[in-house]
């Protein structure tokens, strides 16, 4: 089996969708750059700007070195994009900040927040940060879903690595890739004939104990509690928290308000979380709050590690 990436230029299909979640023409970064005649930004540039513009909107007022440290760029960067919304009429510059200012016949009501991974080379990124965190002769329960299973091919170059996995769509890569065992958790089949769940499942994991949990995560609560949006993977993701010894969580997208969650655990639980830029702006408050700290930044996305849960060498 041949595996084939199909990488998309960070930016240019997420960019299209968050600019569509603005239904009124006056948050639409379309408008953006026609009233910008000047020079066409590149697609990157326009992405800080709309995550800057997001990021005021949602907070009312903040300071110039809060966003610099959540979007990892110069204080001086940061002025002239605060600078530029503010000729756009997005926001007010205020003393070492910027204050949000409602569009003139702009709803203001909060929209749903839409799914920020639609590029494959982001996924890709997150991805390989998350496998970078992986020691040799691990015992690693890998969770569901597309991200997670990007991780496989970046195990080959570990040794002796106990894979353990409930998504079927993992195996083939597994079996690719892992220079190591692969175990597919016994247990039921759910709705989607994809995921193996109940109470084998959970017997299984109690079994191998595994080393390191890779987890996706929905949410992050205030309180800093964890949660998913399927009831049905809840359980056996709680039950990967509590019997592994670190555990990884991947936060791949923004809120979606309105949706009912169930909670797996808490943040101060995770070793490393690993989000993309515009996620990590959202939570940056709560990571903090949780111990955990800023290990490493590119322009796609971050890993905040938590020192007091990383093994001693």
């Amino acid at each position: 089996m041949v595996l084939i990436f199909n990488v998309v230029p960070y930016g240019s299909v997420a960019f299209d969708n968050v600019m569509g979640k603005f239904k009124n023409e006056s948050y639409s970064w379309r408008s953006l750059r026609r009233r910008n005649t000047v020079a066409k930004p590149s697609t990157s540039l326009l992405k800080r700007r709309l995550d800057i513009a997001e990021i005021v909107r949602k907070n009312g007022e903040i300071k110039v070195d809060d966003l610099a440290e959540m979007l990892a760029v110069s204080g001086v960067t940061i002025r002239n994009d605060l600078n530029y919304l503010e000729q756009q009429g997005y926001l007010k510059r205020s003393f070492g900040g910027a204050i949000y200012t409602s569009q003139a016949g702009a709803p203001v009501a909060r929209t749903p927040e839409t799914s920020v991974i639609t590029d494959k080379a982001l996924e890709t990124e997150m991805a390989r940060q998350i496998a970078a965190q992986i020691e040799d002769s691990e015992t690693l329960f890998l969770g569901q879903g597309s991200i997670l299973r990007k991780v496989i091919p970046f195990l080959a170059g570990y040794d002796e690595l106990c894979l353990l996995l409930n998504d079927l769509a993992h195996v083939p890569l597994a079996q690719e890739f892992l220079n190591g065992e692969t175990v597919l958790l016994g247990g039921v089949l759910g709705n989607t004939g994809k995921i193996v769940e109940g109470e084998l499942a959970l017997s299984a994991l109690g079994h191998y104990r595994p080393s390191r949990a890779l987890i996706a995560v929905d949410h992050i609560a205030d309180d800093g509690t964890l949660s998913v949006r399927q009831e049905a993977s809840a359980r056996l993701l709680s039950e990967a928290v509590t019997q592994s010894e670190r555990v990884i969580a991947v936060v791949a997208n923004r809120p979606v308000y309105g949706d009912k969650r169930y909670a797996i655990g808490e943040l101060r639980q995770m070793s490393g979380i690993v989000t993309p830029q515009v996620v990590a702006a959202e939570y940056h408050s709560r990571l903090l709050a949780a111990g955990l700290t800023n290990s490493y930044t590119n322009n796609e996305c971050l890993t905040w590690l938590n020192p007091a849960l990383q093994k001693a060498k």
